[in-house]
């Protein structure tokens, strides 16, 4: 592959990553959440009620890590732990009423922001923005899952 092509592509990328960053340490501010509280709270309206290591492979952490992210959740009351009827040492996570409210709050905020965004994008090139980026994401992890050795190894 060409490498000016790929050089432009890393700094376009590391742009994006900081430019996602501030956007997404703005956004979790004005939402009151950490930005992992944001995750595992969207993650969770998508999914709907799930095990922890079920939401710990979706979001790619280790239960240990993502445990410590629940507990705060669970004592803001956004979110419960609903213990399985047939098996007691089987729990649930589960959006509450005000989880629920916290992430349609942070949907609508999210998306005009995202929406602002995408005015400074000629109407005509937003579906291969739109393409691109998901064929881009698909990718990474696809990589990230093949694992391999890190880059610092070659």
């Amino acid at each position: 592959m060409n490498q000016l092509l790929v050089q432009s592509f890393r700094r376009d990328m590391r742009k994006i990553e900081r430019e996602t960053g501030i956007l997404i340490a703005g956004e979790t501010a004005c939402c009151s959440v950490t930005v992992a509280q944001c995750h595992l709270l969207m993650e969770m309206e998508m999914r709907g009620p799930s095990s922890l290591q079920d939401i710990a492979d979706a979001l790619s952490l280790d239960k240990s890590t993502l445990s410590r992210t629940v507990d705060s959740l669970v004592q803001a009351g956004l979110i419960e732990r609903v213990p399985d009827k047939d098996n007691r040492r089987k729990v649930s996570l589960s959006l509450t009423g005000a989880g629920k409210e916290k992430c349609t709050f942070i949907n609508t905020l999210c998306n005009g922001q995202y929406e602002d965004i995408f005015s400074f994008v000629p109407e005509d090139k937003l579906p291969v923005v739109m393409e691109g980026i998901s064929i881009l994401a698909t990718a990474m992890v696809q990589k990230r899952k093949e694992g391999g050795a890190p880059c610092c190894s070659r």
